[in-house]
Formats: C-alpha cells, structure tokens, sequence
C-alpha cells in the first residue's frame, strides 16, 4: 500500500512536475509573446502618431516641433533611440543613457531590441524618416523574475506533493492552480479585470498575489502609456494650432509688406496724387478689414479739411463729405485726431446722438478709425476708415493705419512740391524768355548806332572830311579796333539770345570746308603776326563739297582759331581738316597755358572764362566758345577738348558732311 501510494504519489508528483513545468513555460512563453507582441504594436503606434504629427512641421523645417515631440516619445522608458532624418540631415536624433547598443555601436533589429523605420510623407511627397528602437530588456528582466518565481512555486509544489496526500494535494494545488492559470490566461488575453484569488496564505496564494501585483504594474504602464499618448495627441493638437495661427499671422505681414511695397512703387511711379491716394486708401480698407475710407487734405487759410479721395462709399455719401465743413478740433473723428495729434476711434457711431455728420450712420457705418496727417509737426491732413459693424478697433488695425498715413504724408508733399516746382519752372522759363527778347533788342539797339559810329570814324581816318592830323589819326584807329571789338561783342550777346529765343536758324547751302578755312586764316593772320606766333594750316586733299550754313561755321573756326591766339604767348597755332567716313573732322590745336579738367567742363557754358574774375588779363565775354557748340550741335555735330595744363589745348569739333541731305530724308 505504501509502495503503490509511493509510487502513485511518484507518479503523480512525477506528472505533477512535467505538467507544472510545462504550464510555466508556456506561461512564460505566452507572457513573453505577448509582451513582445504589444511592444511592437507600441512601436506601430508610435511610428502611426509620427506620420500623423510630422508632416508638417518636417515640410515648414521647424526643427523645435520636431524635437519637442522626440522628446515625448521618451516618456515611454521601452523607448531607447529616436532619430528624425530630413534628405541626408538628421533633424533630431536622441539615445537614452546605460541602454547598450549592438556590436556594431547600433541599435540593430536583434532579440535585444525592436528596431523600426518609416517614411514620412507631406501631400505625396517623401518629407523625412523616423527610425525608433524599443529595447526587451524590461520583458527579458520580466520574464526571469516570473521564470524564477514559477520555478519555486513548482519546486514547492512538488514538496508538499510528496508529503501531502492525493487529496491535499487535488484540494490545496491543483485547484488553486488552475484557478491561478485561468486568471493568467485571462490576463495574458488582456482582460486586466479578471478576478484572482488571493484568499491562499501559501506559495499558491503568494503566486496570485505576485500575479495581481503584475497584473497591477501591466494595468498602471497601460494607463500611462494612454495618458501619453493623449498628452502626445493634445499637444499635436495644440502645436498643429499654433504653427496654423503662426503661419496666419505671417501671412497676413506678408500681406502688409506686399500691400506697403505697393504703394511706394505707386509713389514714386507717379506724381499724379489722386492714384497715389486711392492706392492708399484701397490698401488701409482691405488690411484693416474695413468697409470704407477717405483722405483729407487741411488748408491752413481756410482752416477746412476737404476730401481728396474716398473709397467703399455711395455717390450721395461722397457728394455729402463733400459739402461739409470739417475743421480741427470739432466734434468729427478727423477733426479730434488732428487736434489731439494722435489716432482717434469711435467704437459704436450709434451711441454718438450728437455726431456731426449725420449721414455716416445712414450709411449703415457703425465704427471709424481717424488718424492725423503730420509732417514737421504739422497737420496737412487725415485718414479715415469705417466700418459697418461696431467694435473696438485693434492695435495692430491702427499701427498699421499710421503707416498708410505716413504714405499719404509723403504723397500729398511730393504732389505739393512738384506743384511749386511747376510753378517756379514757368516763372523760370518766362523770366528767360523776357531776358533773351531784352539781349536781342538791346543787342540790336546797340550795335545800329555803333555802326554808325564805326562808319563815321572810317570816312574821317579815309580823309573824306579833310586831312586827319597824325595824333588824330592813331586815336581814331584805336577808335576804330576797339569799336569793332565791342560790334563783336554785341554780336555774340545777339546770336546767343536769339539761340535761347530759338529765333536762331541756318542758310543751309553747298560749300567747300577747304576754302571757309583758309577766309578765316587769312582773316586772322595779322593777329598771329602780332603775337609771333606761327599759324600752320594741314588740310586733306580732295576734300567732298559739304552742305552746311558757311558763314555759321566760318564763325565756328574764328571763334576757336581767336581763342586760341589770345591765349598762346608764343609756340604755334594750328588747323587741320580730314574727312572719316561720311564726317569731316577739323581740329585747331596750340601750344598755350592748357586747361585744367575742372575748366574744361566749363568752358563751353555761357559766360564762363577760365579766369572769371574782374583783374583778369584776357578780355572777352566767355559766349565765344558757347555759340560755336551751338552751331556745331544745330549741324548735328559734337565739339569737345583736349588739354593739360601747361601743355596747350586741342578743340576738335566733327560735322556730317551732308547735314542738309540727311535731315530732308529723315
């Protein structure tokens, strides 16, 4: 008896044992599996939340989103490696601390832990890539403990198998532990609520109560990694509002700059104020969300603003703002903005009973926004916008209103300006028109009786009224040079008004350059020869018949050829003629004091001298040299120096051979 219930109890302790050890490895293994199992579906979570969350700020390149949601994932301590990658950059890259990596310094796919990647895509396109790493160290540890623990239980178990009875055994082990594993099984299938027996002061009962406790830990990690997740979901949520408000407000300063950019390329694209201001007063409606507006302009005489462009309004409203009578300081929005010098609102027109312009509230405008026109401390004006709702009107509404009067600031000032410098033009012009008719009247005045007076003096020293006494004679001479020096004089003052009266004209005729070059040598040789000067002339053979006002260019040549003597003390002077192409070329060229750059630029305007002050020792009224460019400029030609001080002067002036021909065929 004692043997069979020996063996029997070694039977059945022997089956006890396999299937106890059996029951705890699968346990085990189901346990673990199951544990796995939900890591990675964690993992695929995880990856899910990042393509929902991701896109975006990966798209806009907002790293700070980027790492702050890196740094939530880590709330989860199975998480070990996060890294966010952009084309070849790593936006975000984070590692726990005492985790070990794989062999190769990586966190490889492995028994030791879960690696992942996923593509992350924004509208189609490919944006970046996550990779996450779980680590199985928490499940490993798991598993041995409850391993271990399984492992006792059993040991005990089959103890007190061997020293108990069948019955003992039936009614203290095998029931508890089935109880026990249909409350693991349920826990394993994920029913954390199922009921477990902790009633047992043995290893059975100890065995539930470390399985509650399990239980417990698997249930509290369940409610933070959902607590997480919403945590991670509310804060998505919140980021995904501020980047949209954010990416609203940037677009809206976008629109700003736009519109501001707008309107200065309108100012200084034209000086014609009513589109300038109606640019402006477009620009203030639409960015202050506004229904209407208008700009004033103050006249300081009448102390009245009048409307010099209004927008958003009706024919019958316009024609009304028309025919008031604002002033500064009266009871209007512009009236008490531009008498306190600072923006005013009027929240709701509809409590104001006694506002002056009645016909505003018949507009249905319910709220205004004036602010005042300054510049240099004063007023030259206001902006105005309504709107057909009540309310306050906000900060940003009137900063941004302010720009826009800075604007009409400027445009109302330009348009002013351009207006006196249209004036002042006219009185100019004018003023010049009266001083070249007074010259060539003047001119024409004087030179008639100095050619009577240069007439009387050559019949005298000719003897026609008697023989002229020697000293006489000299005096007379002198008479005679000096008169005909101031004819010339006159003359040049003569040609100039009438140029400036565009009373100036050509003879155009045929004429040979050749021989009005050798009349004006041979009329100015004497001058040289008084100087010692030598006068060279260097003409090219076979030179065409040119068409051209001869007498004009002979003055030309006298002009520069003179010029060029009295300011030559000794040396040459010289004068040469070659044709290039369909132009003839003339230079007159001397060895003279030279000219400085600065004198050369001035040379050739009206009344200017290198020397210009009253003890100058060369005489002259400077309109020599401004004649012969105009004539040269009025045969379509150009006239121009070269010089060195102390190194003479070379005038070279070219001139189309054809002037006339080519002028009828254009």
């Amino acid at each position: 008896m004692r043997s069979v219930s020996k063996r029997f109890s070694y039977a059945f302790i022997g089956i006890i044992t396999l299937l106890l050890m059996v029951f705890a490895g699968a346990v085990i293994l189901l346990d673990s599996a199951k544990i796995n199992h939900e890591l990675e579906a964690r993992l695929e979570s995880v990856l899910k939340l990042a393509k929902i969350s991701l896109p975006t700020p990966l798209w806009n390149l907002d790293n700070d989103i980027v790492n702050n949601f890196v740094e939530a994932l880590f709330l989860d301590e199975s998480i070990v490696f996060a890294e966010v990658v952009w084309g070849d950059e790593i936006i975000a890259r984070r590692i726990r601390d005492n985790v070990p990596q794989g062999a190769d310094g990586g966190f490889s796919d492995s028994g030791e832990f879960i690696d992942r990647t996923s593509d992350i895509f924004y509208e189609g396109n490919k944006v970046g890539t996550i990779r996450l790493t779980m680590s199985r160290h928490s499940v490993r540890k798991e598993q041995i403990r409850v391993g271990g623990m399984i492992t006792i239980l059993t040991v005990l178990i089959i103890g007190s198998i061997a020293i108990t009875s069948l019955v003992i055994t039936k009614k203290y082990i095998t029931l508890p532990l089935t109880m026990l594993q249909e409350s693991a099984s349920a826990i394993a299938e994920g029913n954390l609520d199922s009921y477990i027996d902790k009633s047992g002061n043995d290893e059975i009962g100890l065995l539930a109560r470390n399985l509650d406790v399990m239980r417990g830990s698997i249930k509290e990690l369940f409610l933070k990694l959902n607590a997480s997740k919403k945590e991670i979901e509310d804060y998505s949520r919140t980021l995904e509002q501020k980047v949209l408000n954010r990416t609203r407000e940037l677009a809206q300063s976008v629109e700003e700059l736009q519109a501001l950019g707008e309107v200065s390329q309108v100012i200084n694209s034209t000086l014609d104020l009513e589109i300038v201001l109606n640019s402006i007063v477009r620009h203030a409606v639409a960015l202050s969300e506004t229904d209407a507006g208008a700009i004033f302009e103050f006249d300081e005489e009448s102390q009245l603003f009048t409307p010099k462009i209004h927008f958003g309004v009706s024919d019958a409203f316009a024609r009304s703002l028309n025919e008031s009578k604002i002033t500064r300081g009266d009871g209007t929005a512009v009236g008490q903005a531009t008498d306190t010098l600072a923006p005013v609102q009027i929240a709701d027109l509809s409590a104001l009973s006694d506002y002056p312009l009645h016909f505003v509230l018949e507009e249905d405008f319910q709220a205004l926004l004036a602010v005042p026109l300054m510049r240099e401390k004063q007023v030259i004006g206001g902006l105005v916008v309504l709107r057909k709702r009540a309310g306050q009107f906000s900060k940003k509404s009137v900063e941004l209103l302010q720009t826009f009067a800075d604007q009409s600031v400027l445009a109302i000032h330009n348009a002013r300006l351009f207006l006196e410098i249209d004036e002042k033009g006219r009185e100019l012009e004018l003023a010049d028109k009266h001083k070249s008719e007074f010259l060539a009247n003047m001119s024409h005045e004087l030179r008639t009786p100095l050619n009577a007076i240069l007439g009387y003096t050559e019949l005298i020293v000719d003897g026609i009224y008697g023989e002229v006494p020697e000293k006489i004679s000299d005096v007379l001479s002198r008479l005679d040079k000096n008169g005909r020096h101031l004819l010339q004089l006159i003359n040049d003052v003569l040609d100039l008004s009438k140029i400036e009266a565009g009373r100036f004209t050509l003879s155009v005729d045929q004429y040979s350059l050749a021989a009005v070059i050798q009349t004006v040598v041979q009329s100015i040789e004497s001058l040289a020869a008084e100087k010692g000067l030598i006068l060279k002339v260097d003409i090219e053979p076979d030179l065409p018949v040119g068409t051209g006002d001869e007498q004009r260019l002979a003055q030309v040549l006298l002009n520069l050829l003179g010029n060029s003597i009295k300011f030559t003390e000794q040396g040459e002077v010289s004068v040469r003629a070659a044709l290039l192409e369909d132009n003839y070329i003339v230079s007159v060229a001397d060895t003279g004091c030279g000219l400085s750059d600065t004198d050369q630029e001035k040379i050739f305007e009206e009344f200017k001298q290198v020397d210009g002050s009253s003890t100058r020792e060369k005489g002259g009224t400077g309109l020599g040299l401004t004649i012969a460019k105009k004539i040269v400029e009025m045969h379509q030609g150009t006239i121009g120096v070269e010089s060195e001080p102390g190194q003479g002067a070379t005038f070279t002036f070219t001139l189309p051979v054809r002037y006339g021909q080519e002028e009828e065929r254009s």
